[in-house]
């Protein structure tokens, strides 16, 4: 086969290691699982590519324990990396197997001083970290990957170094240095010498920067700037031909969609990322979060029990993979939804947030905490219209947090909020003073409805 059928060889690698491993020739064995492997990870059949990759290392590790001297470091090392990665999409980032993988990547990486490979384990492990709402050990590992690939001159994986740690900043609620890690990414950004990083780093590193840009933009208060990135990420995304970084990018595009309350756009990002994730077959996770995301548009069209019981199923996919990083805005939105439902569940909604709170308080996920404040504020006024000292505590809470987060369109949504109590309470001059230095400090824009009517009502109270 190698020497007369070389395109069949060349096609499907996995016929070639199945006769040498038939033949007991597991030197070349290995080297055939590991083309096969990898060949099957870069047209995104994951599954496919951890059973090749496992069928190379047990080879590999066999022939290691009897022969220590046929089998090389490096080799055994890019398959322990590249079954890693493979591993990211067929079973998922919190997968235990996929953390053990990523470990031993590590130890190997140790043991040859390979640099390179030891960048694909840490970024392995700190994402697992991150999934898990493990806020200590990912800090760590971003700030580990980027204090070496820095130390090292031209160093390619300095970039993913940048990524990983703004989004281990934006995970804290520090956009503002978050935005900095991101502009760094893109701006040493080169096709040519990260075209394959996807590979190794679980999606391209522009455009994972850039929609993450994009939705701390939007949180900036900058919207003019955050909604042409986003579809620049789409299109780099697509144009990757690499499926979980498509995903990745309408995942996180679905959710700035969730943040503005534009229901054509997740209905539209939930849809294609449903379509992505049942054609490559990734991780439930990645189901469950459309499902999450389809369901929330089907309410918004008026499906008031189809689409909250999809909300309630897509959110029990998401935790069921363990997968906690970004729970606190699901469970928000979700509590959202259930308190303004025909059933009126604000009781559950007030549950909810309250359980999504202490979550967030322990897990140190900051990024969401004003909104969940906000919309607190606004479930205990619907339950209770009478009683506003609690929502008023909510607010107020919300807006100190946002505003040392720099996160304007969340102050601005809370001041506005605010704003109206005080106004209902004929507290006119409270409510100019919470909500003048929102107004004044948030950047032009049509493309945030709140702006236009924070501004009339601020004019109205001037008057």
């Amino acid at each position: 086969m190698r020497g007369e059928f070389t395109a069949v060889a060349a096609a499907e690698p996995e016929l070639v290691a199945h006769h040498l491993t038939q033949a007991g020739l597991d030197e070349p064995a290995i080297d055939w699982w590991g083309r096969a492997g990898d060949q099957a990870l870069r047209r995104s059949a994951f599954k496919e590519a951890a059973a090749h990759l496992g069928k190379a290392i047990e080879l590999a590790d066999k022939l290691a324990a009897t022969a220590p001297s046929a089998a090389t470091g490096s080799n055994r090392l890019h398959l322990q990396t590249s079954l890693g990665n493979a591993l990211i999409w067929a079973k998922g980032y919190t997968a235990p197997e996929t953390s053990a993988a990523f470990a031993r990547a590590r130890e190997l990486a140790n043991r040859v001083g390979d640099a390179s490979a030891r960048f694909s384990a840490y970024y392995g492990l700190w994402v697992g970290h991150l999934t898990r709402c493990e806020p200590a050990p990912a800090g760590e590992m971003a700030q580990l990957f980027l204090r070496e690939a820095t130390a090292r001159p031209n160093c390619p994986e300095v970039l993913v170094g940048h990524r990983i740690s703004g989004v281990t900043r934006w995970y804290l609620g520090d956009f503002a240095d978050a935005r900095q890690h991101f502009q760094t990414t893109l701006e040493l950004y080169d096709p040519a010498c990260h075209g394959d990083f996807a590979n190794r780093f679980g999606q391209d590193p522009r455009a994972a920067a850039e929609i993450f840009d994009a939705l701390t933009l939007w949180v900036l208060g900058r919207i003019d700037e955050a909604l042409p990135l986003a579809a620049r990420a789409l299109a780099d995304a697509e144009s990757t031909a690499h499926a979980p970084t498509m995903g990745y990018a309408l995942a996180f595009a679905g959710l700035l969609a969730l943040f503005r309350y534009s229901s054509e756009a997740v209905a539209t990002y939930s849809q294609a990322l449903a379509d992505i994730a049942s054609r490559y077959d990734l991780p439930a996770m990645w189901v469950g979060r459309a499902a999450f995301l389809q369901g929330w548009a089907k309410w918004s069209n008026g499906a008031d029990e189809s689409g909250l019981a999809e909300m309630r199923r897509g959110l029990a996919i998401v935790r069921e993979q363990g997968y906690i990083w970004l729970l606190p805005s699901l469970e928000a939105a979700l509590a959202e939804v259930e308190a303004k439902a025909s059933a009126g569940e604000t009781d559950a909604g007030l549950r909810r947030l309250d359980d999504a709170l202490a979550e967030l308080e322990r897990t140190e996920q900051r990024w969401y905490e004003a909104e969940t404040h906000r919309i607190r504020a606004e479930i205990l006024l619907k339950r209770d219209p009478a009683n506003t000292s609690a929502a008023e505590q909510s607010l107020q809470a919300a807006i100190v947090i946002a505003h040392s987060q720099k996160a304007r369109s969340f102050e601005l949504r809370a001041a506005l909020s605010l704003a109206k109590l005080y106004r209902a309470a004929s507290r006119d001059a409270d409510a100019h003073a919470v909500l003048a230095p929102a107004v004044e400090s948030f950047p032009p824009t049509q493309q945030f409805p709140e702006l236009p009517e924070a501004q009339t009502f601020l004019a109205a109270l001037s008057r």
